[in-house]
This record gives structure tokens, C-alpha cells and sequence, in this order.
């Protein structure tokens, strides 16, 4: 039976491939291509391009009514996008209608539900194809009169999605202020949140909950959200803008030189390339934000690396007590553990008992199973990061 399901699913996925790149002319008019749709898709683009009162015509009206509505509310639909959705519609439109299809395929789906762009091959190649009226309509638009929102937009994204890269979850109102605070000016929600809901839907690097925003990988917003109230002696990381828009690209890993470390480790003593062991160690990376121990990773990769005597075992633990260690994470609000262990060091007085002092964490030696976690949770050290 799972065998004749995944058949089917295989069948019905190499369907909707042959008709996303069906033959596709060039100029296209967007009637043409409408008529290609069925009524799921044709609503998705009337709800999302606002056009009303349409939601009980039949199909060829529905067509009739998107193909005049489309190319009026393209103001609108580009005051929320940034500058990388503008240029590749203005690269489109300098082409003649078309360019090569580069992209995702949650991004051809946003710029087809919006009506803006099309699949489909053309001369042997997969492009995406600018309907002659939205073509038109787009060189009658002033792009120097969009110029401002677009940079701001584009601030707002990348700094948003570099927060919560480091941050993992943030209320509302803790994203607002530090917008302000990396802005200089606090944002207008009537217009902050439209165009991050639509970077939601190109990007795909962010979740909205009724509650918080949060990283896409992130599992569990509430339980981040519940660590980061634990410890509110601790402060968020502080970083600097230029950071925050570097982590604000999509798929952004932070590669450090622990990282690059244990990925070079790896390849050395492996034979994986140097790609894959950087795979690798991401989704050790990944497995320490969402809590995964240091057994569980050296688990991990033991299914994936050959390790055959107890002398390499320490060295991959090794490896990854320090990868812990100097990993920001979500639940200490972007800090390394290294880094409050130092902060700790630096503001507590000196104690001479030996199950009290703190000590390198990569070594055999342990703080005190019943001291104060170095994380600042507030949980004794065997109820937290001891785990």
C-alpha cells in the first residue's frame, strides 16, 4: 500500500513539473496564460491581489476580471517587496518579458499567485515570462518614486530575518524596538508587518504566530520564548547592523572557526568532501538550538562517519563540546554559553571550593552538579546544560 501511495505521489509531482514547464509563447498575454489555471489558482491570485466582488464568477469571467485588475494594483504589490524582488522583475522586463527560471519553486508560486511572472520553457529553456500587460504596466511605472520604500523594506527584512537568526523567537514588541534601534526610526506596523508577511512568503526564513516571530527552523517558539524568560538576568547579545543584515541573507550559517574546525576535521578524516562535512556540522548546529545533547550528536554522526576506536569517539565529542560551547543559541538570547560562562567569571567573586569552582567545559572536569547553570536559566547545572 505505501508502495502504491508513493507511486501515486511520484506520478502526480512529475505531472505538475511537465505543466509548470509546459511550452509558454513570448510576449504573453496574461488572458492566455489565465485560461491555463484552474479556479484554485485563479482565486489565490484574486485573494492576494485584492481584487473584490469576484469570488462567485465563473472561470472566464474571474479571467476577464484579473486581466484589468492585475496591471491597476502593481503599485501595490511592489511598495511591499524588496530590492532583490524589484530587480528581478525590472531584469524581466529589460529582457523583453522573460528571463531564466533561477529560482525556487515557493518563489515561482509567489510571483505566479500575484500574477507577475509565469513558468514555462521558451526556446529549449525554463524561464519565467512577464505578461505583455503587467509588461506595459511596469514601464509606466516611476521606479525612482519606489526607490525609498524598496531600501526600507529591504532593511526591514534582512534585519528582521538576521534577529531571529540569532535570536530564534521574538515578541512584537521586542522586534519593533529593535527595528527602531537599528533604524533609527520606529516602524509603522500598518506598513512593517504587510511587507514582512510577503518576505514570509518568497523567503520562507520566517514564522509569524499569533504571539511571536520566529526563525523558520525554530520547533517550538513557545518553549524558546519560556528559556529566554528564565533568564532575564541576561541581556540580548548585542549586535552590530552590518551583522544582523549578513544573517539576514537566506539560508545564512553562521561559520565560525569552531565550525570550520570540526568541518575540516571531518574531511581530513573522512572521506566526505568538504561540502558535506559542512552540511554535516550544520545539523549539529541545528541540533544543539533545538537541545539535542552531546550524545545525541556524536549519535548523530556516528550513522553518517566511521569511527572504529575510542581514541576518535573523544576526538568527535570533543569536537562537539566546543561546537556547543561557542554556538549562539536561541535560548540565551544569542549568546555562547563560553561567552556568559566568561561574563560569569568576570562579575562572581573568587571561591576556593573545589566543587564550587567553574571549569573548562571541554575538559573531564565539571562544575558542581548543584551549582547555578553558567547558562543563567536559573536550573541547577544537572537540570540543564549538564544534560
Amino acid at each position: 500500500m505505501e508502495k502504491k501511495q508513493s507511486r501515486t505521489v511520484e506520478r502526480r509531482l512529475l505531472k505538475e513539473e511537465e505543466k509548470r514547464w509546459s511550452p509558454v509563447e513570448v510576449p504573453l498575454a496574461l488572458a492566455d496564460r489565465l485560461s491555463q489555471l484552474n479556479k484554485t489558482d485563479l482565486n489565490a491570485i484574486r485573494m492576494l491581489t485584492g481584487i473584490r466582488g469576484a469570488s462567485s464568477l465563473k472561470k472566464q469571467e474571474l479571467i476577464e476580471a484579473l486581466v484589468k485588475h492585475i496591471p491597476t494594483v502593481l503599485p501595490v504589490l511592489l511598495v511591499r517587496m524588496d530590492e532583490d524582488r524589484f530587480k528581478l522583475l525590472k531584469k524581466a522586463a529589460a529582457n523583453g518579458g522573460y528571463i531564466s527560471a533561477s529560482l525556487e519553486d515557493y518563489q515561482l508560486d509567489y510571483f505566479q499567485d500575484r500574477g507577475l511572472l509565469f513558468t514555462g520553457t521558451y526556446q529549449g529553456k525554463e524561464v519565467v515570462v512577464m505578461p505583455q500587460e503587467v509588461l506595459e504596466a511596469f514601464h509606466a511605472i516611476d521606479a525612482s518614486s519606489l526607490r525609498g520604500e524598496l531600501h526600507q523594506n529591504t532593511e526591514w527584512i534582512k534585519l528582521t530575518q538576521g534577529l531571529l537568526f540569532y535570536y530564534g523567537v521574538l515578541k512584537l514588541a521586542d522586534l519593533e524596538q529593535f527595528i527602531e534601534q537599528y533604524t533609527g526610526a520606529a516602524p509603522h506596523m500598518r506598513e512593517f508587518l504587510p511587507v514582512v508577511e510577503d518576505a514570509v512568503k518568497y523567503y520562507q526564513e520566517i514564522q509569524i504566530h499569533e504571539s511571536c516571530f520566529a526563525h523558520y527552523s525554530v520547533m517550538n517558539p513557545e518553549l524558546v520564548l519560556q528559556e529566554q524568560g528564565m533568564r532575564a538576568n541576561v541581556t540580548f547579545k548585542p549586535f552590530t547592523k552590518s551583522d544582523l543584515l549578513f544573517a539576514g541573507e537566506p539560508n545564512f550559517t553562521d561559520r565560525n572557526s569552531y565550525f570550520r574546525a570540526f568541518a575540516e576535521f571531518i574531511s581530513k578524516n573522512n572521506s566526505v568532501s568538504r561540502a558535506e562535512a559542512e552540511n554535516l556540522v550544520e545539523e549539529c548546529v541545528y541540533g544543539i538550538q533545538i537541545g539535542k545533547s552531546p550524545n545525541e550528536l556524536l549519535s548523530f554522526l556516528q550513522t553518517h562517519l566511521s569511527m572504529n576506536d575510542m581514541d576518535t569517539v573523544r576526538a568527535y565529542a570533543d569536537h562537539i563540546v566546543i561546537l556547543h560551547n561557542n554556538t549562539r543559541q536561541w535560548c540565551i538570547k544569542g549568546h555562547t554559553p563560553n561567552e556568559l560562562s566568561k561574563e560569569h567569571k568576570r562579575t562572581e567573586p573568587d571561591r576556593s571550593s573545589a566543587d564550587n569552582k567553574v571549569v573548562d567545559i571541554t575538559s573531564a572536569r565539571k562544575i558542581g552538579r548543584n551549582e547555578p547553570c553558567l547558562c543563567g536559566s536559573g536550573k541547577k547545572y544537572k537540570k540543564c546544560c549538564m544534560e
